[in-house]
């Protein structure tokens, strides 16, 4: 049986192919960082790895491939960046992506799946509007849907995921508001009519299963651990509200988080204790970077989420290689796609789709 085959678009340190392999294999994979590129060479070699700018790569030189997966650089569309949207510098990469897809359609070497990955700020706006239009040039048919990545790992990273194929029927519409949240329900009532024709729900179940405790993947005394020091913690708890004063004593579980936030002009500390990490993102500041909150008895340690436990918050193994340079690390990781998202997306609607196309897996 022959893998189907797939490309990859703005790797990162390779967590969706992390996600896709064994069932799929990488024939192409592009990333513009060098240290991230260096990440996922680590892990899965250098052969199908082009670092670069994705607008100098030569469209003719990509290989065949069943999908073509996106996770465009998302800084001007997230709600916490700069808004400036899909045509902005980083996040205007899409279109470059996209006219490696318009060459391939016309040389009929086109993928019948594309796969787009980003935040859910993505769904806003113009920014999707131009999107749809671009999917419908390549003459495809096109749905989004929220994926939290709270369904598989404990931590709240809720990701948009927009499918697009040649192939592939859904429902008239769907009520599940796991997938199909406000946020994506207004995007497609505010597409133009000739969009929406091009719409398709896609007929997927919500997810569902086992997740693993935030306690199993949080260490108690990891090695080089750089616990604060007494007054730093007193100094972080003198931070916090009454009302996250009384989580922090009355919290029902050992493990918390805890996140610095500016509340009207006033720098504050805020803990969770619901057996969820916040979102880990890239570490611009102090902010982004989630310190962990342990709790025994009346005693209260605090540290920074070592990289180890950032990688199994994204669903990556133990084994796989992570930079030892700490920033490094966790850029990689705050950059990245929940692996178990990737792969229920796999099973659930990537490999019924190529089917569907007349381009699944089948005897040589």
């Amino acid at each position: 049986m022959r893998r189907p085959r797939f490309l990859e678009f703005f790797a990162g340190a390779g967590l969706v192919r992390l996600a896709l392999e064994p069932e799929w294999r990488c024939v192409f994979a592009n990333d513009v960082s060098t240290k991230k590129a260096a990440v996922y060479g680590a892990n899965f070699g250098e052969r199908e790895l082009r670092v670069g700018d994705v607008a100098e790569l030569d469209s003719a030189s990509l290989p065949d491939a069943e999908l073509a997966w996106a996770s465009f650089p998302c800084q001007d569309l997230s709600l916490a960046g700069w808004r400036r949207g899909i045509s902005a510098p980083r996040s205007g990469m899409f279109w470059a992506f996209w006219e490696h897809m318009r060459a391939l359609k016309q040389a009929g070497r086109m993928p019948p799946v594309i796969v787009l990955e980003n935040v859910v700020g993505l769904l806003h706006g113009d920014n999707f509007v131009g999107l749809c239009e671009a999917l419908a040039a390549l003459d495809l048919k096109f749905g989004a849907m929220v994926l939290d990545a709270r369904r598989f790992v404990p931590q709240s990273r809720p990701r948009v995921f927009v499918v697009a194929a040649r192939h592939g029927a859904g429902r008239e519409d769907s009520d599940s508001e796991v997938l199909y949240p406000a946020a994506v329900r207004n995007a497609y009532a505010d597409l133009p009519g000739v969009l929406r024709e091009r719409w398709v729900w896609w007929d997927l179940p919500e997810p569902a299963g086992d997740l693993p405790a935030i306690e199993e993947l949080i260490e108690h005394d990891p090695p080089d651990a750089g616990w604060f020091a007494g007054a730093e913690v007193d100094r972080l708890v003198g931070m916090m509200t009454p009302v996250n004063r009384a989580k922090l004593r009355e919290a029902g579980r050992d493990v918390g988080f805890l996140y610095r936030r500016t509340r009207q002009g006033r720098q504050r500390a805020e803990v969770r204790f619901d057996g969820l990490a916040g979102c880990l993102r890239t570490p611009s500041g102090g902010s982004s970077r989630q310190t962990v909150v342990l709790r025994s008895g009346q005693k209260i340690r605090m540290r920074l989420l070592t990289l180890r436990e950032a990688a199994r918050l994204m669903g990556a193994p133990d084994s796989f290689v992570l930079p030892q340079n700490y920033n490094d690390a966790y850029r990689a990781m705050g950059d990245g796609v929940a692996v178990p998202a990737v792969r229920w997306l796999s099973r659930e609607l990537l490999a019924p789709l190529l089917t569907a196309s007349g381009r699944g897996r089948r005897s040589r």
